[in-house]
């Protein structure tokens, strides 16, 4: 069979040396979890055969358990050049969910906690030349304390769906040198005009770091500085005639980075890429490259036909982004999941801006803080370096910090993760709490659908006018009472939520509102919505529920198998005939 997912899967930092490690691997459950005591990761026998880098819940995976037990082993035989065994190689997962340990040849070289972000470990010391045993560990539970998103608990909610368990994006090996490029990432400002680059290396370094920057083939801007010391390296760049990046003109330039050593040999060397944008806020107003920006966006839960949260293939993640950009949206809300770092590069190539949002666990609790605060933190730092990524949302509606209101330490973790993001970036806004509850953040956002008798406008009104309104069935507020938003940009994060049963659909269905009973109907409701916030003064966005149906939830423009439910053209005409700043007479430029 072809290999599964055969790009390289780090396009931040792409080195030319490397093993993709997907396809088929051996595979057994441990529901009586003994393969610690009865030492599998030595002499196990794995009867059955899974393809990496699919869930075990996905039909890809060649699995296809909706139920899996907690515990899971994975195992396959590497062939290893001996050439790259004279420097460090590293063993990388892209990501697992949740509780993954990793054994070569019989030996543990590593754990990691938590399900979105990649890990890897250095197994140069434990591997030889020729054939070596991987052999691969993972839990996976329903706790409500563990990040966990819309997957399945110890209960379902009405909006969750089946779990994901295992290995989901690409394993694979790599040499590196012994002090290397960890990660980089590029932050462009206009006034200066520069572009400083952030590398990290993997240990305190003594020599150069070397950044050329590229249009096409051309070398546009070049710079060199001295590392003393230091595990990290700050290099700004002046770039003439600047292209700058924007949803209407993506325009991306190459990155060259090398590390130098004191004589000046080039001892590592990656290649990278950035988009010259800037994102701020101010006086209730969004911009763009200094232009205002009004987000026309959709709620995405990202969980795809066939490979459940994996794309099957590239194909896949581009029709996905092209069909968004059809249907009218500039932007997309990844919700509850953190996307496939090949997401990001084709939406940085596509123009699509991208909303980042942790997936919430449901209880506090120790757990929670620690795991949800060191995955968050690993997400930023993946990810910091796209341009499409237009907000970080560590928060959704107040899962797992349940009681802000009388309890300090859920607002104290709120509050204190919004800071530790901005300390890790300040380049985009940042949502401490999306939905309801503010209490910080650059943003302010709102989830309002129709109800208790009330059209979306009227209820949007009541709480600008009353940031202290009750916006949920339980009483949430817009904002907390010692919060202050008047000067913030108002973006409608949730909205709509209309479903539609397609023909062939059978099973429950979950929707916001009554379910129209046929397509004319459907369409009469959307269009209303829409022009129901449509000329609402000062809002600068909003993101409808939802781009497509899974499983119970029947809300998408789109069936799972994304198939439009009115033409493309028609819900274009909808979402883009919203009044961008309707108080401005202005135009605005797309």
């Amino acid at each position: 069979m072809p290999l599964p997912r055969p790009e390289y899967p780090r396009p931040l930092l792409e080195r030319d040396q490397w093993l993709n490690l997907n396809g088929t691997w051996d595979f057994a459950f441990d529901p009586d979890n003994l393969g610690l005591r009865e030492a599998w990761y030595k002499e196990g026998i794995f009867p059955q055969k899974i393809v990496v880098p699919f869930c075990v819940e996905s039909e890809a995976s060649g699995i296809a358990d909706v139920n899996p037990s907690a515990v899971m082993w994975y195992g396959r035989d590497v062939n290893v050049k001996e050439n790259w065994l004279t420097q460090r190689l590293m063993l990388r997962i892209g990501a697992s969910d949740h509780w993954t340990r990793v054994f070569v040849n019989g030996i543990e070289v590593g754990q990691n906690r938590g399900g979105y972000v990649p890990f890897g470990f250095d197994v140069a010391y434990i591997m030889k030349p020729g054939l070596n045993r991987i052999v691969i560990r993972v839990e996976d539970s329903p706790s409500l304390s563990q990040p966990r998103g819309k997957q399945e608990g110890t209960f379902r909610w009405p909006i969750d769906y089946d779990s994901v368990s295992g290995i989901w994006q690409t394993v694979w090996l790599e040499p590196v040198p012994e002090n290397a490029i960890e990660d980089s990432y590029a932050i462009f400002s206009s006034e200066p005009q520069k572009l400083e680059v952030t590398v990290n290396m993997t240990r305190i370094f003594n020599g150069g770091l070397r950044v050329k920057i590229l249009d096409g083939e051309r070398l546009v801007a070049t710079a060199e500085r001295a590392i003393n010391n230091r595990i990290h390296a700050k290099i700004n760049l002046e770039v003439e005639d600047v292209k700058r990046w924007s949803p209407a003109s993506p325009y991306l330039y190459q990155l060259v980075l090398e590390l130098v050593d004191t004589q000046g040999t080039v001892i590592d060397h990656a290649r990278s890429y950035t988009g010259l944008r800037e994102i701020t806020c101010n006086h209730k107003e969004m911009t763009i490259n200094g232009e205002p920006l009004y987000i026309r966006g959709v709620l995405d839960q990202g969980y795809f036909p066939g490979g459940w949260y994996t794309p099957v293939d590239d194909a896949a993640i581009k029709r996905d982004i092209e069909l968004t950009l059809a249907l009218g949206f500039n932007c997309v809300r990844k919700h509850q999941k953190v996307e496939d770092p090949r997401y990001l590069y084709w939406a940085d190539r596509y123009g699509l801006l991208v909303w980042t949002e942790m997936p919430s666990g449901k209880i506090f609790s120790t757990e929670l803080i620690t795991t949800l605060t060191n995955e968050w933190l690993r997400v930023i730092q993946r990810d910091r370096g796209h341009p499409s990524v237009m907000a970080w949302v560590p928060f959704n509606e107040s899962w797992g910090v349940m009681d802000q209101t009388n309890k300090p330490a859920h607002r104290s973790f709120v509050d204190g993760i919004y800071h530790l993001t901005r300390s890790l970036d300040c380049s985009r806004p940042v949502v401490g709490n999306d939905g309801w509850e503010y209490s910080s953040g650059d943003l302010w956002t709102l989830h309002i659908y129709e109800g208790d008798g009330k059209s979306v406008a009227e209820r949007l009104a009541a709480v600008l006018d009353n940031p202290r309104e009750k916006l949920s069935a339980d009483g949430r507020v817009g904002a907390f009472p010692d919060t202050k938003v008047d000067s913030l940009p108002v973006l409608l994060t949730e909205v709509g939520g209309i479903g539609y049963i397609c023909d062939g659909y059978r099973g429950e269905s979950f929707a916001y509102g009554d379910i129209p009973t046929n397509i004319e109907e459907f369409e009469r409701r959307v269009r209303a919505c829409a022009a129901d916030f449509s000329h609402t003064t000062g809002l600068s966005g909003f993101v409808w529920t939802q781009l497509t149906d899974i499983q119970q939830e029947i809300n998408g423009v789109l069936t799972f198998n994304r198939e439009p439910k009115l033409p493309l053209d028609t819900f274009a005409s909808i979402f883009k005939g919203i009044d961008k700043y309707p108080n401005k007479t202005k135009p605005v430029r797309e």
